[in-house]
């Protein structure tokens, strides 16, 4: 007696048929509506990366588990994430200040800038005009200078510690760490 094989099915026919029963699952397992469709679609795109195993006779049965463990994964990420700080008033919200006062560093133009840069040191001021002023990169600002890329980086970060000790005293302005 000879057993009859059903022929096999494309990977879009096995979905097909799947869905109505994995997004009744997913809608028991997620609270919303949309997250459990999402987990549907990301169960099927699994599914489409990896392809049906040779010997999974049950493919509804398969892309269950699939979709329980992506479920699990969900749920062990959201556990990591921070909860949300509740306040004194209850409504989870922070108090808006209205009277929020501009900081000091915002009165600052592009021209005080330029003028502050006469006063650092020309080896750090060329490689802030480069980058800051003329947009480029490390690689070039260190082939026009004849320099390595750490170099730049280095005289950059001085160029910028300059930068704010000459403003900060210009302006009055606090130095913040």
């Amino acid at each position: 007696m000879d057993v009859i094989q059903p022929e096999p099915r494309s990977l879009e026919e096995v979905l097909a048929d799947a869905k109505p029963t994995l997004l009744r699952r997913a809608r028991r397992l997620c609270e919303d509506s949309g997250d459990a469709t999402d987990l549907v679609q990301e169960t099927f795109l699994r599914a489409c990366r990896h392809g049906v195993p040779q010997g999974v006779h049950c493919t509804r049965a398969w892309l269950t588990r699939i979709m329980h463990r992506l479920f699990l994964d969900r749920c062990r990420a959201a556990s990591r994430r921070p909860r949300p700080q509740v306040f004194e008033d209850g409504l989870g919200v922070a108090p808006f200040e209205q009277a929020m006062s501009e900081p000091p560093w915002s009165r600052i133009t592009i021209e005080d800038i330029r003028e502050a840069l006469d006063q650092i040191e020309p080896v750090y001021r060329d490689v802030y005009v480069l980058h800051a002023f003329d947009r480029m990169s490390y690689e070039d600002i260190a082939r026009k200078l004849s320099i390595t890329r750490i170099t730049v980086g280095t005289r950059l970060t001085r160029a910028r510690q300059q930068l704010r000790g000459v403003l900060v005293k210009r302006f009055g302005l606090e130095d913040e760490p």
